[in-house]
């Protein structure tokens, strides 16, 4: 393992993946999303529950690696700021972008660091993905 890719497993996405702080369904979700990567086997379903237009909780369950885990719980921390799900698309955008060497957005920076790795940019944006299909499904 080369040293760039050792400091990215050893980073403060490690720590959150291993945390597991914000990990679990939701017990009555407006909605589901569930999203794969056939590459590399990941896959994670996200909960969500909408009032009125906002995100009021977010959920996940994944099986995936350390890298969506690590984004599934910077997004489930940001989603409980309140968000809506124009909100959502824009921070999954930004995401992408940060991954494409932009900046990132607040409370995203430890993500980052995978823009190096293109391969494992699908990784990053899995969780995003899925709560994506979540919300457009629990608005319609």
């Amino acid at each position: 393992m080369d040293a760039q890719t050792r400091e990215l497993f050893e980073s403060s996405l490690l720590s959150l993946a291993k945390e597991r702080v914000r990990e679990g369904r939701l017990s009555d979700p407006t909605a589901s999303g569930t999203a794969k990567n056939p590459f590399c086997g990941d896959e994670i379903t996200v909960d969500v529950e909408l009032s009125e237009g906002l995100l009021k909780s977010l959920g996940y369950e994944a099986k995936a690696c350390s890298l969506c885990v690590a984004s599934a719980e910077l997004l489930s921390q940001w989603v409980e700021g309140g968000a809506t799900g124009a909100d959502l698309e824009k921070m999954a955008q930004s995401v992408k972008l940060a991954l494409q060497g932009e900046a990132a957005p607040d409370g995203f920076d430890a993500l980052a660091s995978v823009a190096p790795f293109r391969a494992r940019h699908k990784c990053v944006t899995l969780p995003f993905d899925a709560a994506l299909k979540a919300v457009k499904d629990g608005e319609s």
